[in-house]
C-alpha cells in the first residue's frame, strides 16, 4: 500500500536539488481553454484505493469517458507465490464489470509494500521469478482482468538486472495471452539515478518489454521531507523528456498527484484535495499560487502550531498536462481519485474532447458537424435537509438535487461565520460526531461533480442532546 494514503514509504532515501525559492500569487481558477489545433485526443488512467473505493469508482463513473485505463489498488505481493489482498480490501466484481461496460481496461495493480527484502528474494532465483509469474497470471485470468500494474518499490541498485529479467518474463508471459504488464517507475532524468528505487529500474529495458511505464512524478518533497513542492514542474518536465528518450513516448504514463501534504516541520500528514481544502477554509488559510513550481499551498496555525501545506489540484494538473503533448505521451495517470478536486476533471475535458466544428467543402458548400460529448450539469442544491441529535452526535440526511450527477456532497456545519466542511461520498446522510453535548450548530449540504460545486441547501440548525 501506499503508506499514509499516498505513494511514499516512512522512510525514503532521496537526493533532491535546492528547491527554488517560491513565487507566490493568490490562486485563480485556470482558464479552460478548448483544445488547441492539432491537439491529439488523449486518456487519462488514475488508481483506485481500497480505502477510497467507494469515493473513487463514483470519481470514475463520472468520468468514464476520459480513461482508457483503471488501476485497482487492492493486492499485496507477500512472496513468490503468494499474492493477497490488502487489509481491508475486497474485490468487487460489479465494480470491474462497471468498469468495463464504459469500454475502459481494468489492471489492478500488485505492491511490495515497500518491504524490498520480499522481493528480492523472489528476483534471486529464475525458478523463483517463473513462480511469481504464474502466480500473477493466475490472478489475472481467474479474476477477468486485462493486466496487471507492477508496483515494487524500495529495490536496491543491485536488483537492477533482475527486476529487468522478471519484467521482460513476465511481459512475455502475459502477452501469450493477450494480458497487459504495466510497470510503476520513480521519475528520474537520466540513468542510472540517484538513489536505490529508481537505480533498479532501466527505463529503456522496461518500457521496451512492458505495455506502458507509469511514471511516479510526485513525492520530490514527501512525508518526512522539509514542506515543498510535491511536483516542481519543470522536474516533471525533465523527467518526462528523459523518458521519452529512453521509452516509446507512447508507452509512457505521466503521473500527476491531486493529494498533498500538511506540514508540521518535517512530519507530513498525506491527505486528499478534499480533506485539505476543508481545513483550509476551516482555517480562514489563504490559499496561494507558486508560479515557480506550478502549485498550490497554504498555511495555517492550529492549537499554537504553524502548518505548511502543498497539494494538487485543478490548477497544477493544468500546467502539467501539455507536458503530455510535448514529448507525445499516452497521457496522465492520476494518483489517486476518490476526493480529489473535481474541477481536475473540467481541465482534463476541455483539453482532449473534441469541441464542436464546422467545416464546408470547397467542392460543395456542404457542412459537417462533429458535436463533443456531453459534459456534466451543474448540480442543483440538495433538498429537505433534515438534521436530527442521535445517539453520538447529531445526524443529516436531505434528497437529491434534482439536476445535474453527484460526484460529493459537501456538508458544512458550525456557528455564524465559523464552518468546519467535510467532503462525502453520493449518500445522502451524514453523523456529524465532533458536536459537542449540549453545542448548537448549523447545517447546510452542497453537491460536486465534475462541472464544480452546486448551490447549498436550506440551512438547518440543531442542539446535540443526546
Amino acid at each position: 500500500m501506499r503508506d499514509g494514503h499516498s505513494r511514499f514509504g516512512s522512510v525514503r532515501l532521496r537526493a533532491a536539488a535546492t528547491v527554488a525559492a517560491l513565487v507566490t500569487t493568490a490562486a485563480l481558477l485556470p482558464a479552460l481553454a478548448a483544445p488547441a489545433a492539432g491537439v491529439t485526443v488523449r486518456k487519462a488512467s488514475a488508481w483506485l484505493p481500497y480505502w477510497a473505493m467507494s469515493q473513487a469508482y463514483a470519481s470514475f463513473q463520472n468520468n468514464a469517458a476520459l480513461y482508457d485505463e483503471a488501476h485497482l489498488f487492492l493486492y499485496e505481493m507477500k512472496s513468490s507465490t503468494s499474492v493477497a489482498l490488502f487489509s481491508g480490501a475486497t474485490e468487487d466484481a460489479t465494480i470491474v464489470s462497471g468498469i468495463k461496460a464504459k469500454g475502459v481496461r481494468v489492471v489492478p495493480t500488485v505492491s511490495n509494500n515497500f518491504d524490498a527484502a520480499r522481493v528480492e528474494t523472489m528476483l534471486s532465483t529464475a525458478s523463483n521469478r517463473t513462480a511469481h509469474v504464474n502466480t500473477l497470471l493466475n490472478l489475472v485470468l481467474n479474476k477477468g482482468y486485462d493486466g496487471i500494474d507492477v508496483d515494487y518499490e524500495n529495490l536496491k541498485a543491485g536488483d537492477r538486472t533482475n527486476f529487468t529479467s522478471f519484467i521482460q518474463q513476465l511481459a512475455s508471459t502475459f502477452h501469450a495471452k493477450g494480458k497487459r504488464v504495466e510497470v510503476c517507475v520513480y521519475g528520474k532524468t537520466s540513468e542510472p539515478g540517484t538513489w536505490d528505487g529508481p537505480q533498479a529500474e532501466n527505463y529503456a529495458a522496461l518500457g521496451a518489454a512492458a505495455d506502458r511505464i507509469n511514471i511516479m512524478t510526485y513525492d520530490y518533497h514527501w512525508n518526512t521531507s522539509p514542506a515543498g513542492p510535491i511536483a516542481p514542474v519543470s522536474w516533471v518536465d525533465q523527467v518526462a523528456a528523459f523518458a521519452a528518450q529512453s521509452i516509446t513516448p507512447s508507452k509512457v504514463a505521466l503521473g500527476m498527484n491531486l493529494y498533498g501534504y500538511d506540514w508540521v516541520g518535517s512530519n507530513g500528514d498525506s491527505q486528499m484535495w478534499n480533506v485539505l481544502e476543508g481545513r483550509r477554509t476551516s482555517y480562514g488559510a489563504t490559499k496561494n499560487w507558486d508560479a515557480t513550481n506550478d502549485e498550490s499551498w497554504f498555511k495555517y496555525t492550529a492549537s499554537g502550531v504553524s502548518h505548511t501545506v502543498w497539494y494538487g489540484d485543478n490548477r497544477s494538473v493544468a500546467s502539467r498536462l501539455p507536458i503530455v503533448d510535448k514529448y507525445n505521451l499516452s497521457g496522465p495517470v492520476f494518483w489517486h481519485v476518490g476526493g480529489e478536486d473535481p474541477a481536475v476533471w473540467t481541465v482534463v475535458r476541455n483539453r482532449w474532447t473534441p469541441t464542436t466544428t464546422t467545416t464546408t467543402s470547397p467542392t460543395n458548400a456542404t457542412t459537417a458537424t462533429t458535436a463533443a460529448p456531453a459534459q456534466a450539469t451543474l448540480p442543483s442544491a440538495p433538498q429537505n435537509l433534515r438534521v436530527t441529535s442521535t445517539s453520538g452526535g447529531i445526524s443529516l440526511a436531505w434528497d437529491a438535487p434534482s439536476v445535474g450527477p453527484v460526484q460529493y456532497y459537501k456538508v458544512c456545519g458550525g456557528s455564524r461565520g465559523a464552518e468546519t466542511c467535510s467532503w462525502t461520498t453520493t449518500a445522502t446522510t451524514f453523523k456529524d460526531a465532533s458536536v459537542a453535548m449540549w453545542a448548537y450548530k448549523y447545517y447546510r449540504v452542497a453537491a460536486v461533480n465534475s462541472a464544480g460545486q452546486g448551490p447549498y441547501s436550506n440551512e438547518v440548525g440543531a442542539l446535540r442532546n443526546g
